[in-house]
């Protein structure tokens, strides 16, 4: 009915003029029957709904349109109303069903008064909008339909076109491309593709021909095929990016569990870590959040690390040296730390660092024997490459290591030929002081009396805070008093002597304050009154002064040889020097001594007027003389003797400072021959190598000559390190984790010694490692997830933290 009441309106004149001026406008060609709903409502409808840019259309939905039976029961009338008309799409408004048939009667009739609204108001909006069309001008509505048909990547906007394939892959950007490099064009990107030409003829022929060009070219066919690609890839690209979220989620777990044992912090941090992460936002997942499972990765990073390393020494075969020393753990258990050091980098050098703790089930030597090799079973180390590749071993001084028939090291080189012992050069330089002192007995006064300082002030806090006064009203400074020459480093008696220089008037000054305490009794006043005759007495500031010097010196060398990149070449030159020094003070006054004398002969040291009446009593002066001899002496011994001047006059041959202009063309080539043999290395490759090196006074070096020097330079010259993870060990072994294993401590103190610092730390790998090992991610969802409950801390604890949580 609305078609006919349409019809109706134009057969007055007035329409049909109008109609035929808009015509004659739009260069249209009247037709001679009236037109579809499609060419007077069509662009309305495109404009509304996207259906004109590629929809497959549809039937309108019931609420839309109703489908009434006539009598008859034959036709069907489609009552459509306004908003229907302005709402449907250019495929509806074809698929719309009419009857011309005007002779229902009934219900049928009386239906179609819906739609008897105003066509005048229609057909005005349609001939306002009739400008506005979504396609070219130039273009009928059966013209666009067949284009796009035919082209389905075709979209229209504002009367222009474009390409839908271009569009999209210009949108994924260069990066989601995978490589590929395409120029795209802009105007059909952008949908700018207008007609030209002045007749409508023209302007249809230059769009055809505009969208035939688009179609066969090249750029428009790439871009198709990525768009394809994509498709085809898009499960794998689902998978990939679940499984990169959950290595994501893990890594954050993992992050947590590595700085835990990078900070040397107990397990039990781990959770609370977490809870920490989830308040602030971080989607940590449900699982691998207890203590346990921070053991457990922890255990899998440490392992995974060492196989890294291990796996890059093997196949290269790079000569490695082996650091053991033995002691027991704040558990009570008998452990052996076990040090490598081997070349990472031929132009880097050699490198210690830890590779593992074990157990002991002996004390004895075949029990260290056994765990040691069995320790290089497990990382990989085979009897082949050990025979070939170890030189060497570094350990302490005990007979259980150095027995000459059934020490460790004599066992182990009669299985390993080429293995090289070393006994550490700084257990060595604390032997050599021990035999000086003993030589030298003037210096157990000293010692005597410096130890009775330290018992005073280690069992007294209250002395130990009277002293501290002492030290603030005379303006010094304050240092700890310690044992002096006894188990420790050379360099803690060396704090200690010093610690007693720097606080020599305010350790007077209180001596002579408790002296005269009426509080105390009479003996502990004698007992102080005496220590104060000590202090000035210029004997004990002569040896004072003498024993500071002493001790610099040798802490000074003791630290630079427990330094990791120590060498055989670097250890024996500084302990030739220092002998050399301790030579020359035999005849000359070194720093402290010299103010020593000068403080005596003015009489007044450091503010305290020193007594020259009173009696030396036990204090004995040390002889200046007697006791540098006796270091010397005892230094050669010790730290240079016979058994090793071979090896050591072999390696300076590699000092570049002894070439010399006036050099014998075979200087050096017995001495590398020598190092040649002792490390397995074919001499003919090395001589020539020597020779251009010295040539030019060390500064070539070829790839031959650089292989010995690393093996010499492997050599272990201090078991420093091995104290170090010792005193690692203790620090994680603390009392936050009493029961801790040998193989969890191993695993902290792996990670803790060599791991790499926290923020340079990749987890990506390990996490990749953990899950092949079928271990379960974060984001699992079996198993029992973590109890976030806090514990009951008690009413009266709750209501104190919400008065501190009110808002005021």
């Amino acid at each position: 009915m609305f078609y006919w009441k349409m019809i109706k309106a134009y057969r007055s004149g007035a329409q049909k003029r109008k109609l035929r001026q808009l015509a004659e406008k739009k260069e249209w060609t009247l037709l001679e029957k009236i037109p579809r709903f499609s060419d007077f409502f069509g662009h309305k409808a495109g404009y509304r709904q996207p259906a004109l840019e590629g929809s497959t259309g549809g039937t309108l939905p019931p609420t839309l349109a109703q489908e009434l039976p006539t009598e008859e029961g034959k036709y069907k009338i489609r009552i459509v109303d306004e908003q229907t008309i302005k709402h449907a799409s250019l495929s509806q408004l074809d698929a719309l069903a009419v009857d011309t048939g005007i002779g229902s009667t009934g219900k049928n009739a009386a239906a179609t008064t819906i739609v008897n609204n105003s066509i005048d108001e229609n057909l005005d909006a349609v001939h306002a909008t009739l400008n506005t069309l979504p396609w070219p001008e130039c273009w009928t509505t059966e013209q666009y339909i067949k284009f796009k048909k035919d082209n389905n990547w075709l979209f229209v906007a504002s009367g222009k076109l474009g390409c839908i394939v271009c569009r999209d892959v210009a949108n994924m950007g260069h990066a989601k491309l995978s490589g590929c490099k395409m120029t795209l064009s802009d105007p059909w990107v952008g949908g700018a593709i207008r007609p030209y030409g002045v007749t409508k003829s023209a302007q249809q022929t230059s769009l055809r021909k505009k969208i035939h060009d688009h179609r066969t070219s090249n750029a428009h066919n790439a871009a198709a095929k990525v768009l394809d690609d994509q498709k085809a890839h898009a499960p794998k690209c689902a998978l990939h990016t679940q499984v990169k979220q959950q290595h994501a989620g893990m890594c954050k777990i993992f992050r947590t569990a590595y700085y835990i044992a990078q900070n040397d912090r107990p397990y039990s941090d781990h959770p609370d870590l977490i809870t920490l992460q989830q308040l602030n936002g971080v989607d940590t997942g449900r699982v691998l959040h207890p203590s346990v499972a921070c053991a457990d990765i922890i255990d899998h990073i440490s392992v995974e690390m060492k196989r890294s390393l291990c796996s890059s020494i093997i196949p290269q075969q790079y000569q490695i040296s082996v650091l053991i020393d033995e002691s027991t753990s704040l558990s009570k258990l008998s452990c052996l730390v076990i040090y490598l050091r081997t070349t990472f980098d031929v132009h880097v050098g050699p490198v210690t660092f830890f590779l593992d703790l074990v157990e002991l089930g002996s004390n004895d030597a075949d029990g260290v024997v056994l765990a040691l090799l069995q320790c290089l079973t497990a990382h990989g180390f085979t009897e082949e490459f050990l025979k070939d590749n170890w030189i060497g071993i570094g350990v302490d001084g005990t007979s259980v290591m150095l027995g000459r028939k059934a020490g460790v090291a004599a066992k182990l080189k009669t299985r390993f030929p080429r293995l090289i012992s070393w006994h550490c050069f700084n257990h060595r330089l604390e032997l050599a002081v021990a035999d000086a002192i003993k030589c030298c007995s003037e210096v157990n006064h000293f010692k005597s009396f410096v130890d009775s300082m330290y018992a005073l002030y280690s069992q007294s806090p209250k002395c130990l805070r009277e002293l501290a006064e002492c030290a603030s009203d005379l303006e010094v400074q304050l240092n700890r008093i310690g044992r002096v020459l006894d188990v420790r480093w050379v360099a803690s008696s060396c704090r200690t002597v010093r610690a007693v220089w720097r606080s020599y008037a305010a350790l007077h000054s209180h001596f002579l304050k408790k002296s005269t305490d009426f509080s105390l009794e009479g003996k502990n006043k004698a007992k102080f009154a005496g220590m104060a005759k000590n202090l000035e007495n210029p004997v004990f500031v002569k040896n004072l002064g003498l024993m500071l010097d002493a001790l610099e010196d040798l802490a000074d060398l003791s630290l630079v040889l427990q330094k990791s990149d120590v060498t055989l070449s670097t250890a024996s030159k500084l302990i030739r020097r220092q002998v050399q020094v301790f030579i020359a003070r035999r005849e000359c006054d070194s720093e402290f001594y010299r103010e020593a004398c000068e403080a005596i002969a003015s009489g007044c040291f450091k503010g305290v007027r020193v007594n020259m009446s009173v009696n030396a009593g036990k204090q004995i002066e040390i002889s200046k003389c007697q006791f540098y001899q006796a270091l010397v002496d005892c230094m050669y011994d010790r730290l240079l003797p016979d058994s090793e001047k071979q090896l050591s006059r072999a390696v300076e041959a590699l000092d570049p400072s002894r070439f010399t202009t006036e050099l014998s063309p075979e200087f050096g080539e017995s001495d590398i021959e020598f190092l040649c043999s002792e490390f397995g290395i074919a001499f003919n490759e090395v001589k020539f190598a020597y020779r251009e090196y010295k040539d030019s006074q060390g500064a070539v070096m070829k790839p031959a000559l650089q292989k010995l020097v690393n093996c010499v330079n492997t050599i272990p010259v201090s078991t420093a390190e091995c104290e170090r993870g010792f005193s690692k060990m203790n620090i994680i072994c603390n009392c936050l984790q009493p029961g801790l294993t040998v193989k969890h401590m191993s695993s902290l103190m792996f990670i803790s010694l060599c791991g790499p610092p926290f923020p340079l730390w990749e987890p990506l790998k390990y996490v990749k490692s953990w899950l092949l090992l079928n271990q379960g991610p974060a984001a699992s969802t079996q198993g029992p997830s973590r109890k976030t409950g806090l514990q009951d801390e008690g009413a009266t604890m709750k209501s104190m933290w919400q008065i501190m949580e009110k808002i005021n």
